[in-house]
């Protein structure tokens, strides 16, 4: 499979296919490009696929949530990437947005556009159109040794003030029941407070079933099996898209 995805994305960037339109899997709930030799057709929303070349992880589901939750690219928008060292979504929804989009990526590490704690960003209050986060609140205060228990809530409080009035933010977590020492997975209370400052306009959950990620109910995200690969974050994934109220 992973062979294939990679095929796919060597034809797209050689402009040979194109995605010209997007069908929802029946079996899974996730939306699957439609491909095309002629450019006909406009596209609707950031193609990430070329982003998940051999990925089993939790991407495959929260970069297809990203995707479809995304400001329109006929806007001129400020965007905030938080956590984007070593990923290269930044760069892909600069190029997605042309000149219309200002994509900006922040974290501790190099890597990015700029080094920066999420939990006091060098931001002017109402700086964003959209704050997006992906895999990456679980880990703050976690950083090089350094624990601070309140660390996501500082991050969430941060997004928060740097959003415009009706502004949005994506965000992804870890859900269900696993406990990991390096990063935090959370449930339905602690998830309900990371995100009690902003109303939420759409929550998707995912499990890991049998190889596969399915999109399924909170409450069986919950009781999703613990036992995944080492390098999932978890079991489950909550995807979740707030607006500022």
């Amino acid at each position: 499979m992973s062979e294939i995805i990679k095929t796919i994305a060597e034809l797209q960037q050689k402009k040979i296919i194109h995605v010209v339109r997007y069908r929802k899997n029946e079996r899974t709930g996730l939306d699957i490009p439609v491909y095309s030799l002629s450019a006909a057709g406009k596209h609707v929303r950031l193609d990430v696929h070329s982003l998940l070349t051999g990925v089993t992880s939790e991407r495959l589901v929260e970069y297809d949530f990203l995707a479809r939750n995304l400001m329109s690219s006929r806007r001129s928008v400020a965007i905030l990437d938080v956590g984007s060292a070593g990923s290269a979504l930044a760069q892909a929804m600069r190029e997605f947005g042309s000149s219309r989009w200002q994509v900006l990526g922040i974290d501790l590490v190099q890597g990015c556009d700029a080094m920066m704690d999420s939990r006091s960003a060098g931001f002017r209050d109402g700086a964003f159109d959209q704050v997006i986060s992906i895999s990456t609140i679980e880990h703050i205060g976690f950083d090089r040794g350094v624990s601070d228990k309140s660390g996501d809530a500082k991050a969430m409080k941060e997004i928060f003030r740097m959003l415009k009035k009706g502004g949005t933010a994506i965000i992804t977590v870890p859900y269900g029941k696993r406990k990991k020492l390096k990063h935090r997975v959370y449930d339905r209370e602690t998830l309900a407070k990371l995100v009690d400052r902003f109303s939420v306009s759409r929550k998707e959950f995912y499990r890991y079933d049998a190889g596969k990620w399915v999109k399924c109910s909170q409450a069986d995200a919950g009781r999703a099996d613990p036992q995944v690969p080492l390098h999932f974050h978890s079991a489950a994934c909550a995807c979740l898209l707030l607006k500022k109220k």
